[in-house]
């Protein structure tokens, strides 16, 4: 079951810190079309939980979905690689009245695991979130990584979510 966890507003000092020690790792939203490190990135991320990867015409329909402005995605990079990256998707909330961010396709090359990337990503997608005036970014997680979620600034537990799949 999955259990949606959203984010406060203001991370902590120990967060800060954190976020400071490797700053050989910058993490920018993709702007542009996708030059082949998004695919790459997405690529090991299907493999790594059993998906098949994304034919061309669901590349299309991703890259289609980016330029519309409708999930922005964030890339880690080491130099010019791209070892990192997560994605949040815009919808509407009737709670908010207004847009809300779901934080999805959170991926980390294996060999760059542990060095605080992924709280470098959560911190970059949060923060992008509250400059878009976001009323709060959730995520959907399996409950073997809900302590991770938390630990990344996702702490007030929502429920359970509940999916149909058509």
């Amino acid at each position: 079951m999955n259990s949606p966890i959203t984010n406060r507003k203001t991370p902590t000092e120990h967060e800060n810190q954190a976020f400071r020690q490797d700053t050989s790792i910058t993490v920018e939203p993709l702007t542009g079309p996708d030059d082949g490190r998004l695919i790459r990135l997405l690529s090991g991320f299907l493999r790594a939980i059993g998906e098949e990867l994304l034919t061309d015409e669901k590349q299309r329909l991703l890259l289609q979905g980016i330029c519309e402005k409708r999930i922005v995605f964030f890339l880690a990079e080491s130099g010019s690689q791209a070892i990192g990256m997560c994605s949040v998707a815009r919808c509407f909330s009737t709670f908010a009245c207004g847009d809300v961010g779901v934080f999805e396709d959170f991926y980390i090359e294996p060999a760059f695991r542990g060095k605080g990337i992924a709280r470098k990503l959560a911190q970059a997608a949060q923060a992008w979130c509250r400059e878009q005036g976001m009323a709060s970014v959730t995520v959907c997680c399996a409950p073997c990584d809900e302590k991770m979620y938390q630990t990344l600034g996702f702490e007030e537990n929502l429920g359970v979510t509940y999916a149909h799949l058509t």
